[in-house]
């Protein structure tokens, strides 16, 4: 008989995958097979890495194959200069992922992009809609995104790339962290200390910061409103009612943009709704992918 509350191991093929840019780390869990259904890509936002959406795995990768990244630049992927990755664009960091789905000889997936990750997971399924069959879109940073000063001292140019380098410390991740979550006191030092410790690596400041000048430039988040008219697959919007990062009436704009798109809100939660709010943030992926709840 097994105990109350017993929990099978979860199946980990976790491992590094050689693409063309470098090596990327890719958490791949869960199920293996076309019983589980189509895997689940889940991708994580700017300056965290796949660890972010740990708090979900227990219970999704019991039902579906997960397929976490560490996006290029973050983790333990590796990080080339921005100037031989189009500057870490989400265009670039979609194709990236598309190879990624070749490697693994994968015709077809979920897609859900968190934060930053919206942005990537959209203009993945943008250029490759045959390949995605449902999307949910967490906070998404789709739109031009109003910067704190902090954040536009370190884009003023020639001096922006120094500043952003030898200003960034952990105490200043460890301000961005807390606001991303509705109760401060849910980011623990452990978690912090991982997070630090992968963001400072050579060159993942460097990668956070182009990145970073994408999601600020006007005319490049522009064009993501025609990608989004266009999407075609079934999509939520999935937004913390409580988000101090991405401004509310984004979460709006995203579900009006594309046809047919739903938007829940969670109550008293903020930007980190897969840290925030796992068993809601899982019963909401269950539902829209249709597995029951």
């Amino acid at each position: 008989m097994k105990a109350p509350g017993y929990r099978p191991a979860i199946p980990d093929r976790s491992r590094l995958v050689s693409l063309d840019f470098g090596r990327l780390y890719l958490r791949d869990l869960g199920p293996d097979g076309a019983a589980a259904g189509p895997p689940l890509l889940l991708i994580h936002g700017l300056l965290v890495f796949g660890y972010a959406f740990r708090a979900v795995v227990p219970e999704l990768a019991g039902t579906h194959r997960l397929l976490i990244p560490d996006l290029p630049g973050a983790g333990d992927s590796d990080r080339p200069p921005p100037v031989h990755c189009a500057g870490y664009s989400p265009t670039w960091l979609a194709r990236v992922l598309l190879a990624l789905l070749d490697d693994l000889g994968l015709d077809r997936v979920d897609v859900l992009g968190h934060s930053w990750g919206g942005a990537i997971a959209v203009c993945l399924a943008d250029a490759a809609p045959e390949r995605v069959r449902r999307l949910i879109l967490a906070d998404a940073t789709c739109f031009a995104m109003p910067l704190p000063l902090e954040g536009r001292l370190a884009l003023v140019p020639g001096v922006g790339p120094y500043v952003f380098k030898n200003l960034y410390r952990r105490a200043a991740l460890a301000h961005y962290l807390a606001r991303a979550l509705a109760d401060p006191s849910l980011l623990g030092d452990d978690d912090l200390d991982l997070y630090w410790d992968r963001l400072a690596r050579t060159g993942g400041r460097e990668a956070a910061y182009a990145m970073l000048t994408q999601l600020a430039n006007d005319e490049r988040m522009g064009a993501m409103l025609p990608r989004l008219r266009a999407l075609t697959c079934d999509t939520l919007v999935m937004w913390g009612e409580r988000d101090a990062i991405v401004p509310r009436e984004h979460a709006e704009r995203l579900r009006d943009a594309i046809a047919g798109a739903g938007l829940v809100w969670l109550d008293g939660c903020g930007h980190a709704v897969a840290e925030e709010r796992p068993a809601a943030v899982t019963a909401l992926v269950r539902r829209h992918l249709g597995a029951p709840a």
